[in-house]
């Protein structure tokens, strides 16, 4: 245990803060070079990043015009749902096409989700969800199952209640958590990306979105470990 100095009316504090959890700590600016995506009636506007635009579909690599709306500059030809632009120069690599996930591993993520999550409010039913995906208030938008190079597979879930979003690293048979992030004020469903090396240094990054918000995170999987890394934090409201 840190010791710590105790003065009159003040703590100075050495550790880390009591309490605090990996889903407690405040996410990142934008890194630099990286840049976000956001999508207003079937028109891309791009908030920095290079030329190479990244989505769950795939890569494209476009120019943007000078024409400005609320979230950055105007795109055309982005793939469909694209969601992030890596920085100038970076070689990307798409993002995979996910294997199939069984219903019971899904069943098994939304309970992990729950567990994560704040607690529900006293409304919410908490009885059993005749669909697999939504339980006591918990809605998951993706579970993604990702392959690795001498470990074992993990799962990437994304999900939300209360107006609360969570990414989450599972084991590959949703039983075990690896690392989480709760994202706060995220009140519409979010999506997760299929691991993929987006900026040619030669690790995996992932990201949280839905159509007002773009969380990046790396994976860090060195020795096996299966953590995020905050890297960028990007929002545009569907209102002014």
């Amino acid at each position: 245990m840190p010791r710590c100095l105790l003065l009159p009316l003040l703590l100075i504090a050495c550790g880390e803060e009591p309490g605090a959890t990996p889903a407690d700590l405040r996410l990142a600016p934008p890194a630099p070079g990286w840049g976000a995506l956001f999508w207003r009636e079937g028109v891309a506007y791009q908030r920095g990043g290079g030329d190479v635009i990244v989505g769950p579909k795939g890569i494209a690599t476009l120019q943007r015009s000078e024409v400005a709306g609320a979230c950055g500059a105007k795109v055309e030809g982005a793939p469909v749902a694209a969601v992030l632009a890596p920085p100038i120069g970076a070689t990307v690599e798409p993002p995979p096409d996910p294997p199939a996930v069984a219903n019971t591993v899904v069943e098994a993520a939304v309970a992990r989700a729950a567990e994560l999550l704040p607690p529900p409010d006293p409304y919410t039913p908490a009885g059993p969800n005749p669909d697999p995906t939504k339980e006591a208030g918990v809605q998951v938008g993706s579970v993604v199952k990702a392959r690795r190079v001498g470990a074992p597979p993990i799962l990437i879930v994304s999900a939300l209640r209360d107006c609360t979003g969570l990414i989450a690293i599972l084991e590959a048979d949703a039983r075990t958590v690896l690392d989480h992030r709760q994202i706060p004020g995220l009140c519409t469903l979010p999506r997760a990306l299929a691991p993929a090396d987006l900026d040619g240094d030669g690790a995996r990054e992932t990201a949280l979105f839905n159509a007002e918000r773009v969380v990046l995170f790396r994976l860090d999987e060195a020795a096996g470990r299966a953590k995020l890394v905050a890297l960028g934090d990007w929002s545009c409201p569907l209102t002014p």
